[in-house]
């Protein structure tokens, strides 16, 4: 009988003709249906008023306060990395401000100080490190015409356009003898040229410093409160074609400027993916869906945005200037005139007519999440969660941050109430809507997977219950990379060589018997992650080594994914460890103990299923699943 010494922290152990692997942190034994291996899973990390990041203002710049920030970001990330999301849109320019080092506008008061103070640090470029740790992908959001939330805020502070520009601004305040009786936002001008190439000159800036994976717009066009037909005379006595529409004059400003915008990312990185979140509804207008050979969903009523805000995504898709469009679909499947059921589709099929993805933005703000393990109820046995295992923390303690909703989350159009399901239900309806294999969900917004009690948990056990990678920009130029070479297991770290560096890594487990299969590598229960470095951790697989040939593929930075080379590596899936010996069986485990001790075994979700103070052997019938083994006080997790 073959014996191996592990790690103290943690035990994993397998069957040897284990198939199906469970990822470390799966939680429940009876998984839904396989999710996808490529899918956009992402939320958008909001910053304008503080609304998910950061809570910690920086009033005043201290190496505490910095701390605290950069603290609350990383506790993000680990949410997102719980829930098997991909990506967060990070939002860096809430205000024609910036988040991150920019060339031509100041540091953003929502970071809590004033505009123009310089927090201490980076945070876009902490942002993008922290994220590509964990394999989690970083996209810049940027407004790019929103000036001011409140006419008038920023007047005498850094970055005052309206005083160096008054030509670029349009002020939707009004005023009586010049002071503001009804307040209004301010944007630039879309319809000056000066505006556009200034938008243009912020994305080279931002491309040139950061190693961004995408770049992401949200709805901020002309205003939503609509655009009064003297409101731009200034650049209109200019800039307007005489011959053609006031509306037609705007939209097309609005797509000059998205244009620009594609064909800037082309020129300097244009691996980095660009796309823009409409509005849920494109036109009411019969006429103009026809005149784009498209027909309207039926049954859908609600604002024209095509003409009250200028925005026209069809145009975008047709033009060929973003590589998705993410329209925020803020209703549910039971909504009327606005049914998620019918849009949905609609958007996929038109994104997929122009050969383009479309990832549905989903809003949280009335989730109430009520989910449990189906048939537990968690009894968590530790006063303190066992250091080893700190992810457990994300299921078992209810922290987070502070909850509400605020001004901007008012705005949206949400729904009665709901639960986890009918955000299942509509991810349901995201991917069997897909024609390109290419689904996604971007989460409006980040915070509820910390904030809505279970959610961050059902997501990982009912929907995204394994990794995901997010779909490859296959249609771009892009050169064919070789394989890693000289893969080495150093002190159970995955190490390879590969000359280039602008690229990612996807790293898998293959079963032995399926080695020589063809869908090994499109089976996503084998793959163990993605890094953006040229190593992976294995210490916590350390137990697959015997029963699973470990593998590195090239991931360039559109996607695409190549050919892999093989690690082997032997061992044994019976394991000892003083006292305690431990072996896979059948249908269960063998605990063997050398002396007389407290042992423990528990669910993930922390039900007691045994405990007793023996010595000699314990035999436990197990379905698959993950299980908390404690002997004498010391944790062991045991994948089955």
């Amino acid at each position: 009988m073959k014996k191996a010494v592990v790690c103290k922290i943690t035990v994993y152990l397998f069957m040897k003709k284990t198939i199906l692997f469970l990822s470390l942190l799966a939680l429940f034994t009876c998984l839904n249906a396989q999710s996808p291996k490529r899918e956009m899973r992402a939320g958008w990390l909001a910053t304008v008023y503080r609304i998910d990041w950061p809570t910690t203002p920086m009033s005043t710049v201290t190496t505490n306060n910095i701390a605290k920030q950069k603290a609350e970001f990383t506790a993000i990330l680990d949410s997102v990395k719980a829930a098997n999301m991909n990506a967060v849109f990070f939002q860096v320019r809430p205000e024609t401000d910036a988040f991150y080092n920019s060339a031509y506008e100041p540091w953003s008061a929502h970071l809590g100080g004033t505009r123009g103070t310089y927090p201490g640090y980076d945070p876009l470029a902490f942002a993008i490190e922290e994220s590509h740790k964990r394999g989690i992908e970083l996209h810049a959001w940027l407004n790019p015409y929103r000036y001011e939330t409140s006419a008038g805020k920023y007047t005498g502070l850094p970055g005052d356009y309206k005083t160096a520009h008054p030509e670029w601004i349009l002020d939707y305040a009004k005023y009586t003898n010049g002071i503001k009786t009804t307040d209004g936002i301010t944007i630039l001008d879309p319809g000056n040229p000066a505006v556009r190439k200034l938008i243009k000159n912020v994305i080279g800036d931002i491309l040139s410093k950061y190693d961004l994976d995408g770049i992401i717009f949200d709805d901020y066009f002309y205003a939503y409160a609509g655009t009064n037909t003297s409101l731009d005379s200034y650049s209109q006595g200019l800039f307007k074609p005489a011959n053609m529409t006031l509306s037609n004059w705007r939209r097309d400003n609005i797509n000059k400027m998205i244009a620009d915008v594609y064909d800037t990312i082309q020129a300097v990185k244009p691996y980095v993916i660009f796309g823009v979140s409409p509005f849920g509804i494109w036109t009411t207008q019969t006429a103009v869906a026809t005149s784009r050979g498209l027909t309207l969903p039926s049954g859908i009523t609600g604002s024209d945005m095509y003409e009250q805000i200028y925005c026209d995504p069809v145009a975008w898709l047709q033009q060929n200037k973003v590589d998705y469009i993410s329209p925020q679909l803020y209703w549910t499947t039971t909504s009327t005139g606005q049914d998620y059921k019918k849009l949905c589709p609609w958007w996929s099929d038109v994104a997929n007519k122009f050969n383009k993805y479309f990832y549905s933005s989903m809003s949280m703000t009335s989730l109430t999440s009520i989910y449990k393990s189906p048939g537990l109820e968690p009894v968590v046995p530790w006063s303190v969660i066992p250091d080893n295992l700190p992810e457990l923390k994300l299921y078992t303690l209810n922290g987070g941050l502070p909850t509400g909703i605020t001004k901007t989350e008012q705005r949206i159009v949400a729904a009665a109430s709901f639960d986890d399901s009918e955000v299942g239900l509509e991810i349901d309806w995201n991917r069997n809507s897909t024609k390109n294999a290419a689904p996604g969900a971007v989460l409006y917004s980040i915070k509820n997977l910390q904030t809505k009690g279970y959610f961050t948990k059902y997501l990982r056990e009912q929907k995204f219950t394994s990794q995901a990678l997010t779909p490859a920009i296959y249609w771009k130029e892009h050169a064919t990379p070789g394989t890693v070479t000289n893969i080495k297991l150093t002190d159970g770290v995955l190490i390879w060589d590969y000359p280039e560096k602008n690229v990612k890594f996807t790293v898998y487990a293959i079963p032995n018997d399926l080695v020589e299969t063809p869908t090994s590598f499109t089976n996503v229960m084998n793959l163990l992650g993605v890094t953006y470095s040229s190593q992976f951790d294995l210490t916590k697989y350390s137990t697959l080594f015997t029963t699973h040939k470990f593998a590195v593929a090239v991931l360039d930075r559109y996607g695409n994914e190549y050919t892999p080379t093989f690690l082997t590596t032997k061992t044994s899936t019976e394991t000892t460890h003083e006292n305690l010996f431990i072996r896979i069986i059948s249908n269960g485990i063998q605990v063997h103990l050398n002396s007389f001790s407290t042992l423990e075994l528990y669910s993930i979700s922390g039900l007691l299923i045994y405990k007793n103070v023996m010595m000699g052997d314990y035999t436990a019938k197990l379905n698959r699943g993950v299980y908390i083994l404690k002997v004498n006080g010391t944790s062991y997790k045991i994948i089955f």
